[in-house]
């Protein structure tokens, strides 16, 4: 059976895997097939959400080598065939590369979940139970592993970052999430290049063991998280990048390259680990998890945009993070509250980086001038000096000259000037407005002080209440 009998290994990309189509990504190629019998046209689908409320999804088949049955939904009950009527159409599953084919894995059909809180607990026992992972990480792991299933209907893609000094201990992350994850591909070293044979028309997740991270793949990366983006494919087509993605990158350093908006955790070594995850125990995980979770995104993935969850208290970087994770328990807001708080530790970090970030400091100090209504420019090089004495008194060691704090503040967008007496900052309106809106995007504390007799802070308050 398709995803249930071989376990997916790590793909190598070498040009084998079909090239990904143009067009609506999501769905979908249609072809101009005719059925002998009535005449009804037949259409390739490899998912669709129609707008009624049913749902066509790919599931396990065994009647056609290496082509899926399809799975169709009206709400209430499922119909599984090689081919499912809908809206006076025929569908059918695209067939798939024999690679591609037993490199993921299907659901072979949908199954009760019980409730969102008792699948959500049974995922992080997994995680518990084969790789003796703490609570926290094993209950993050389940969280993204329930969002994969709801990644199409969620403001951004979930994402996943792993740390750690044992690869085979992150190899064995990716392969239990492989059993849990919706649509799983593990690949070994993904390349720019080869992102474009990547089949993204079946909304992959992508469980990638990535210890080198250069920074086209890392811009790359990054895009993937947003709707929208596309890069050019092959023989005049385009590829959709979005995608959930789950990342061993090996050590804590690489996790910073990815920039904020994603789930992060640190893997270590135990000595408590159960025995190896072998074929056999993947397989049974998978087939007793992947109905499970099929049901769960046929019943939530139109009650997505619910949740009403409080996220004001994370900071910018982590909120987006926070919401679309919240997104994801709509039945249960109890719980949609519970998984969003796994984040805090992550935030606090954050908030302890930005703390002693150069670009903060500056901030903080321009904010100080202007709202001290004594000054009318600041010299580049005094500027240099207050932020390495800001710096210092919270424990940094690094310090920075007059010319790299230009560049700092070249890329935060504030204007300089030159004059006779060198390099400054002119403390003026525009100034005043880009500070202001710098201290909101960095959540600075400065920035809830809010002056009454300051046009920009009423202008920042008012647009924070929206």
């Amino acid at each position: 059976m398709f995803g249930s009998a071989n376990r997916p290994g790590r793909l190598h990309l070498c040009g084998n895997l079909p090239a990904a189509t143009g067009g609506d990504l999501n769905t979908k190629e249609k072809i101009n097939a005719t059925s002998a019998s009535n005449g009804t046209k037949t259409f390739f689908s490899a998912g669709e959400i129609f707008a009624d409320g049913a749902m066509i999804e790919l599931v396990a088949g065994s009647s056609v080598p290496n082509k899926p049955d399809v799975l169709l939904w009206n709400g209430r009950k499922a119909i599984v065939g090689t081919r499912v009527k809908h809206g006076g159409r025929i569908y059918e599953a695209p067939e798939l590369a024999p690679s591609l084919y037993r490199a993921t894995r299907l659901p072979s059909q949908c199954a009760n979940y019980g409730s969102a809180r008792i699948l959500f607990a049974a995922i992080t026992d997994l995680f518990r139970h084969h790789l003796d992972l703490p609570e926290r990480e094993s209950s993050l792991l389940a969280c993204f592993s329930i969002s994969t299933w709801l990644a199409d209907r969620l403001p951004t893609a979930p994402n996943l970052a792993i740390s750690g000094p044992d690869e085979e201990l992150g190899i064995d992350v990716l392969c239990l999430l492989s059993c849990v994850c919706r649509h799983p591909l593990m690949l070994a070293e993904l390349t720019l290049g080869n992102f474009r044979s990547l089949p993204m028309h079946l909304s992959p997740t992508l469980l990638l063991d990535q210890q080198r991270l250069r920074p086209n793949l890392q811009r790359l990366l990054r895009a993937s998280s947003h709707r929208g983006l596309h890069m050019p494919g092959n023989r005049g087509s385009v590829v959709d990048l979005y995608s959930a993605k789950a990342i061993f990158c090996g050590n804590d350093a690489a996790l910073d390259t990815l920039g904020g908006g994603l789930m992060q955790i640190s893997v270590a070594p135990s000595q408590l680990r159960s025995s190896p995850l072998d074929e056999h125990a993947q397989n049974e995980i998978a087939n007793h998890f992947q109905p499970r979770l099929l049901m769960y995104r046929l019943k939530n993935s139109r009650k997505v945009h619910e949740s009403r969850v409080d996220v004001s208290n994370f900071t910018f970087a982590t909120r987006q993070l926070a919401r679309t994770l919240a997104g994801c328990f709509p039945e249960d807001p109890e719980l949609a509250c519970d998984t969003v708080h796994l984040l805090q530790p992550q935030d606090e970090e954050i908030r302890e980086q930005r703390f002693r970030d150069v670009n903060c400091a500056i901030v903080e100090i321009l904010w100080g001038m202007i709202h001290g209504g004594k000054q009318r420019e600041a010299k580049v090089g005094k500027l240099a000096k207050d932020a390495n004495a800001l710096l210092r008194s919270r424990g940094e060691i690094l310090e920075y000259n007059a010319e790299e704090v230009g560049w700092k503040l070249h890329d935060l967008n504030i204007p300089r000037h030159t004059n006779s007496s060198g390099r400054q900052v002119l403390l003026g309106r525009e100034t005043s407005q880009r500070v202001h809106r710098l201290a909101r995007a960095y959540d600075l504390h400065c920035s809830q002080a809010i002056d009454a007799d300051c046009p920009d802070c009423s202008l920042t308050k008012a647009t924070a209440s929206r």
